[in-house]
């Protein structure tokens, strides 16, 4: 009887770690899935809002747009409010409407208007499947650009598994316990440009999206960045009876032109 303890005494020291690595390793993979199920359902909202969500409006968006609840949304573990989800944004996100030191939520509802710049438009969604590891960072407005850009550029070297550059010592050897998914969402945006070749006596209307009609009556020339699925309609001007002209659902970069009373795309 010795003999036979001592022998389930070794197979299990050998299978246990290694049924623990395996049960890990299917939780960290699951959790990669997820990750990317979440970014598909941010850039899903996007493009049918034209509102970029920012810390706190993303779980719940992001919940609407993919059927999973608010806690599988918020938490690795839906169960434990201890394994919530970092959305992190670059510090110089740009377009946003800021709000003191941090971002305001959303970050930024397209407007008629549209974004006259974008730089770093990224966001990172941050997670760890082990609930013994507390993620250095919160969500919102990273701290700074360095400690984005080290997320962001971070790779899991199989050998060291070492965590971002920058991160404390419980860390140590525990990056194949982090997950990382990454957004961009400058491919979301296109540049309209309108050029009124009749500016100066000749005024015809814009609408983009759902916001009120607008005379082109300020410049010669417009030019804004908007987000893809943007409907934009084009009207006369009221002198040539003011109707609807051309409408154009916006996929990327595009001109207009207005001339002899009519819009075209040159």
């Amino acid at each position: 009887m010795v003999g036979v303890l001592a022998i389930m005494g070794i197979v299990a020291a050998v299978v246990t770690p290694n049924l623990a690595r395996r049960i890990s390793r299917s939780n960290g993979e699951r959790e990669d899935q997820m990750l990317v199920v979440l970014a598909e359902g941010v850039t899903s909202y996007v493009k049918n809002n034209q509102v970029l969500p920012g810390q706190s409006s993303w779980v719940t968006n992001v919940s609407a747009m993919t059927s999973l609840s608010v806690n599988q949304v918020r938490y690795v573990n839906p169960s434990d409010t201890a394994s919530a989800r970092v959305y992190l944004l670059h510090p110089s996100f740009t377009p946003s409407t800021a709000s003191g030191g941090g971002f305001a939520d959303p970050l930024w509802t397209q407007t008629s208007s549209g974004a006259s710049s974008m730089t770093n438009a990224k966001i990172l969604i941050v997670s760890t499947h082990r609930s013994t590891l507390t993620l250095p960072v919160s969500s919102g407005k990273a701290s700074s650009t360095a400690v984005f850009d080290a997320i962001w550029n971070w790779n899991l070297d199989p050998t060291t598994l070492a965590p971002p550059s920058g991160w404390d010592s419980t860390w140590t050897q525990n990056g194949e316990c982090l997950h990382v998914q990454r957004i961009n969402l400058a491919p979301l945006f296109g540049r309209v440009t309108l050029n009124n070749a009749h500016y100066g006596s000749v005024y015809p209307s814009t609408q983009f999206g759902g916001a009120a009609s607008s005379t082109f009556n300020s410049a010669a020339a417009t030019d804004a960045l908007y987000l893809s699925g943007t409907y934009l309609r084009l009207y006369k001007d009221s002198g040539a009876g003011g109707a609807l002209d051309l409408s154009q659902n916006i996929l990327g970069a595009i001109n207009f032109l207005y001339e002899s009373n009519r819009w075209r795309i040159p």
